[in-house]
């Protein structure tokens, strides 16, 4: 069986950046058999997101434990129910026989049950009973009643020489009998899923659900191998869930039952299950989601932790081709930070040859995957060596590798996606990536690769027309543009994680500023030579054609860069306005916006526009240090600056010397580069 969990959160769902890493949503879990079998325990608003990677037609089982709203209002928003190509066979304990009917009636949904468009077929199933599934039985369903107000009806899924329980609601009593019952739930199964709202110090007897410690108990006593703690109370925060997932760690290190904290999007994988599906439908998904991000950073990013998901893997890096080299372009490493501060690994200039000198460099040279068990147990003779300074230099220890290819058109290799560390969920000990992780994550990789071709054709057209700007402007370079680009990113980043903004959103927003970005002053092409290479300081008539050239780059950018046109727009034609109102969008005043009416993105761009010229020489002044331009803006908050964002600016002052690294000019190379 592949096990999924779908939604963990219990009573009601819950939308909050302090909760979003466990999940919102309520309870559901998705099972798969080996014979192809589609299972659905309880629909809470988590069967909503299980429905959505569905193909167009085919068969689904539904069991609902009981009729409480968390455990079947995802029921009608269950994408197979309004497709005429699924039939799904839904099971209801049978008090529950008129509940579809009734949600209609009471004007709960606008919609009859009846009126679907897909086939539903209810069945009614009681304490005690068994459900064959499939052809012959292969699989089934036990079915027993558990403790919780209104009934309550508990599953054990049988298939793949294996045995998945789940408890639906359940309150374990401090009674013996009661105690003893639940042991006789949890004998035999392989893994547990089970509802652990409270724990022993906030538990309200007679709400129907269970302390965690009692679990742990009770799975020891009935030689439970493994536990999944679910149906999480919708007050606890990620915090709270990480701090109960670090004791059941020391609780396993020390004998007691393996148990881990239910999160969404957590997969297991159970007795002799083999994929009988390839993962398509998945990958087709994410990457219809992945389409709209505009920047490399981002994709990559989205892609990393797309892979890692898949592999369970502790740590991956993506490598990219260049000059004959494997530039690193982005990394995670739970151990060394965490995946929100992996944004500040992305400017990281490491470059390791196409060689048989590291595993990385063996997978590019070759164009083949390798999956390497254990790095310090290699076969003799291996075609490849395991490079490990990085170990060394960190204090990481890598054992399992799966390095990926990531082919491109005509046969190149655009780069290579390392993998590090398959971690057992239950005891977080590396383990070997397994064939069904290199076959999904293979198949992630070539899709992905037309991605990456045609982000590199967008940045190829972006700095085709930066190049026409560097004609006449000897400042506007690709590196400055790139500076400018990658600091207001890092600014907005900074300011959206500071207001909680949800990551995926600030991910792709982020993306679009730093594309955006690069092109603020591409209306310089308008503006005459004799002004934009004039030395020194212009004269006031002079100043006034340069200020035209805000306007000109806001006509030159009004479309063909597709969603990120009018975003490009506003940053040109509002780049020159200050917060305080004495800015300027033109040759004269008319335009002037001040505080919050300026574009955020202008606003942004502005900060990182104007950092990058104080840094930076010309031939009117030496390059400031970063701490006399980080002293000046902060001089200017409320003036020329967003205060806000100039402490954001501030905010991100340890990732400004790997920016100027990553983006260096020759002058910043000679020496004119000082970061304090």
């Amino acid at each position: 069986m592949e096990i999924t969990l779908r939604g963990v959160r219990g009573s009601i769902a819950v939308s909050d950046p302090g909760m979003s890493f466990y999940g919102g949503n309520t309870a559901c879990l998705e099972v798969r058999t080996g014979q192809g079998d589609m299972i659905f325990l309880d629909a809470g608003t988590g069967l909503r997101k299980a429905g959505e990677g569905l193909p167009d037609e085919g068969e689904a089982h539904v069991f609902i434990s009981h009729g409480h709203a968390d455990h079947i209002v995802g029921l009608w928003f269950f994408r197979p129910l309004h497709l005429p190509g699924w039939t799904t066979f839904l099971y209801l304990p049978e008090w529950l026989e008129p509940l579809p009917d009734y949600f209609f009636r009471c004007g709960f949904f606008p919609v009859p049950f009846a009126q679907l468009r897909g086939a539903v077929v209810p069945r009614l199933v009681r304490a005690g009973q068994s459900v064959a599934l499939g052809q012959g039985g292969r699989a089934s369903v036990e079915t027993f009643a558990t403790c919780h107000p209104g009934g309550c009806l508990g599953y054990r899924v049988c298939a793949d020489d294996a045995v998945l329980l789940y408890t639906g609601d359940h309150e374990i009593a401090e009674d013996p009998a009661a105690r003893r019952e639940a042991v006789g739930f949890l004998g035999g199964a392989d893994l547990a899923v089970v509802d652990a709202q409270y724990g022993r110090v906030n538990i309200q007897r007679g709400f129907g659900h269970s302390a965690w410690e009692d679990w742990m108990e009770l799975a020891a006593r009935a030689g439970t191998r493994r536990l999944v703690l679910s149906h999480h109370d919708p007050l606890r925060t990620d915090a709270e869930l990480d701090a109960l997932g670090k004791r059941l760690w020391e609780l396993g290190k020390a004998g007691q039952a393996k148990a881990l904290v239910g999160r969404e999007g957590l997969s297991f994988t159970l007795g002799s299950f083999r994929h009988n599906r390839r993962s398509d439908d998945m990958i087709a998904l994410f990457l219809e989601e992945l389409s709209a991000y505009r920047d490399d950073a981002s994709l990559l990013d989205r892609i990393l932790l797309k892979a890692r998901e898949i592999t369970q893997a502790e740590a991956g890096t993506i490598f990219l081709k260049e000059d004959g080299q494997l530039a690193f372009a982005y990394t995670h490493n739970d151990v060394l930070f965490s995946v929100g501060e992996a944004h500040r690994y992305a400017y990281e200039a490491i470059r390791i040859p196409v060689s048989l000198d590291s595993i990385a460099g063996y997978a590019a040279a070759t164009g083949r995957p390798l999956r390497v068990p254990d790095v310090r147990a290699l076969l003799p003779g291996a075609p490849y060596r395991f490079n490990d300074v990085f170990d060394r230099r960190t204090g990481f220890a890598t054992r399992s590798v799966l390095a990926l290819p990531l082919p491109g058109s005509r046969g190149r290799t655009l780069g290579v996606m390392q993998l590090i560390n398959s971690l057992d969920p239950f005891d977080g000990a590396p383990r070997p990536f397994s064939e069904e992780m290199e076959r999904d994550c293979l198949a992630l990789a070539r899709k992905v690769s037309g991605i990456l071709e045609r982000s590199a054709a967008e940045r190829r057209g972006i700095y085709g027309i930066l190049r026409m700007a560097a004609v006449h402007d000897p400042f506007e370079t690709g590196p400055h543009a790139e500076r400018v680009g990658a600091i207001a990113a890092e600014i907005y980043h900074f300011w959206a994680t500071m207001r909680g903004l949800d990551q995926d959103l600030v991910r792709h927003e982020k993306g679009r500023i730093r594309l955006a970005a690069m092109l603020h002053d591409i209306g310089k092409v308008g503006v005459s030579d004799l002004i934009l290479k004039k030395p020194g300081r212009l004269d006031p008539d002079e100043f006034a054609v340069m200020r035209g050239h805000v306007a000109i780059g806001a006509s030159i950018l009004a479309d063909g860069l597709g969603d990120i046109a009018d975003m490009a727009r506003d940053i040109a034609l509002h780049h020159h306005q200050r917060w305080d109102g004495r800015g300027y969008a033109g040759t004269t005043d008319e335009g002037r916006l001040a505080g919050e009416d300026i574009p955020l993105q202008a606003r942004v761009a502005s900060l990182a526009d104007v950092f990058d010229a104080l840094v930076s020489p010309r031939c009117y002044k030496r390059p400031w240090p970063f701490a006399v331009a980080l002293d000046y803006v902060a001089g200017e908050a409320g003036r020329h600056f967003d205060p806000e964002l100039a402490g954001c600016l501030a905010g991100i002052r340890d990732l400004l010397p790997s920016i100027y690294a990553r983006f260096p000019d020759e002058s910043l190379l000679a020496g004119a580069f000082r970061p304090s």
